[in-house]
């Protein structure tokens, strides 16, 4: 029970909350959505719920690992965001972050300037947000990766509504400014239009960036960090790294553990080879290997995120498994899942036993297929 609340608040916070924002920020994008939507409580929560699930997300899809690091499970990632230059990105995003939400609560006409540096601000928070979007698009089947995607379409939705509402409060008041001539009447008749502050918002945000980076520059960070903080990876659309190979050498998983027990129970079989290393298969983990390879054949999408899931979650729980006794306990409870497994394969495989038959053997069900045939 206690499992089934926990995975249930897991899904609302981390589904539920991000589609409920982005909802309440498309109806908020209308001229006559409901009032009571039209709080700048919605675009705090928006941004504080949305950084803290885009970190988690981040961190899901391997913060922490440098594309140096050989990966050791299946399906993982390097980090997007390298770590050398990771405060600059997060500087940045926190600058952006801040700008929009002073757009938001400071709901009375802004000074002109002032107004400007902040569309300016979120300008670049936009900037960030499309080369973010930009990276992760090569690695869409994660749903980590999905979920990454949501924060920074719902914070261009509210620079949309925000950045429109600032700048028609702006050009109705100064279109009755009673400046006509000289360069303040050029720059009053320019800001008059909407056009004209899009226009200043962008030229400034140049100043904008050029203090951040000096400011950047005195913590230790290079003028190009924001660049590098994307190029200085591997796995990734903008990554220019090439990582090491994957180490796999320490990846058993719960099936191959359990082939680690009591003999009498788990009955091994004979040595197998698993990417080139020697393990001790019996019946169970030839099974579960089958199942999966024919999930491979048949649902190659399902498969991926199966395998993903398994990866993730598997490799931790497997080394807590370091006994002859709870390499038993895993093995019989496999047992149900082994059992199923079975009935699948019979179900949908022509040659079910040569299929288990070849697990672990670095031959694949066709070779002893053909091999028969001939």
């Amino acid at each position: 029970m206690d499992a089934i609340f926990i995975w249930s608040s897991a899904l609302v916070i981390c589904v539920g909350l991000p589609l409920f924002f982005t909802v309440i920020n498309v109806i908020r994008l209308f001229e006559n959505a409901p009032k009571e939507l039209d709080r700048p409580l919605f675009d705090v929560l928006t941004v504080v719920i949305g950084s803290l699930l885009s970190v988690f997300d981040l961190d899901g899809l391997g913060l922490g690992v440098e594309y140096d690091v050989p990966l050791t499970v299946h399906g993982e990632f390097h980090t997007p965001i390298a770590g050398e230059y990771r405060f600059s990105f997060f500087f940045l995003f926190f600058i952006a972050m801040v700008c929009i939400v002073l757009l938001s609560v400071i709901t009375k006409r802004k000074p002109p300037l002032f107004a400007a540096m902040l569309i300016a601000g979120v300008y670049m928070g936009n900037v960030l947000d499309i080369l973010l979007v930009i990276q992760l698009l090569k690695n869409m089947d994660n749903f980590f990766t999905v979920m990454m995607l949501v924060f920074p379409m719902n914070y261009m939705l509210m620079s949309v509504r925000l950045i429109r509402r600032e700048i028609k409060a702006q050009t109705g008041y100064l279109s009755n400014s009673s400046e006509k001539s000289g360069f303040m009447g050029w720059l009053n008749k320019l800001l008059t239009k909407s056009l004209g502050w899009y226009l200043i918002s962008f030229v400034a945000m140049i100043p904008l960036l050029a203090v951040m980076l000096l400011i950047l520059v005195l913590f230790g960070q290079r003028p190009d960090s924001i660049v590098k903080a994307f190029t200085e990876t591997a796995d990734w659309t903008f990554s220019q790294q090439i990582p090491p190979p994957p180490d796999y050498s320490q990846g058993h998983y719960l099936c191959t553990v359990a082939a680690g027990g009591h003999a009498k129970l788990v009955k091994p079989q004979r040595m197998g080879l698993r990417r080139g290393d020697k393990i001790v298969v019996n019946r169970q983990l030839c099974v579960a290997n089958a199942f999966e390879e024919l999930i491979q054949d048949k649902l190659p999408r399902f498969h991926k995120c199966v395998r993903s899931f398994y990866d993730k979650h598997g490799y931790p729980i497997s080394q807590h498994i370091s006994t002859k006794l709870r390499a038993d306990v895993v093995y019989i409870l496999m047992k149900p899942l082994e059992f199923i497994f079975i009935a699948v394969l019979y179900m949908f495989d022509a040659d079910p036993e040569s299929r288990i038959a070849m697990q672990y053997t670095g031959k694949k069900c066709t070779d002893l297929t053909n091999f028969m045939k001939g």
